[in-house]
């Protein structure tokens, strides 16, 4: 088996707002992940999990991504 090299990206800061309407249904999610889990969550992580969950299962984003090699660490794309 020929492993490939392993690549650490460094974590960003990401600073954003969201509609109050969210916030409220996010923490409401945090409850209900808690209750369904028994686990408690923070809010940030909970967000953190969603968005990787949903890039990750997005199938015409991963189709994208192999065919214009547009992989994790590769350069923004600017217009």
């Amino acid at each position: 088996m020929k492993l490939k090299p392993v690549r650490a990206y460094p974590a960003v800061v990401m600073k954003g707002r969201v509609p109050g309407e969210l916030h409220t249904a996010l923490t409401a999610y945090t409850t209900y992940y808690r209750e369904t889990t028994k686990q408690a969550i923070e809010l940030w992580p909970l967000v953190l999990q969603m968005l990787q969950q949903f890039v990750e299962t997005d199938r015409d984003f991963q189709v994208w991504r192999r065919r214009t090699d547009q992989g994790p660490g590769s350069p923004p794309v600017t217009s």
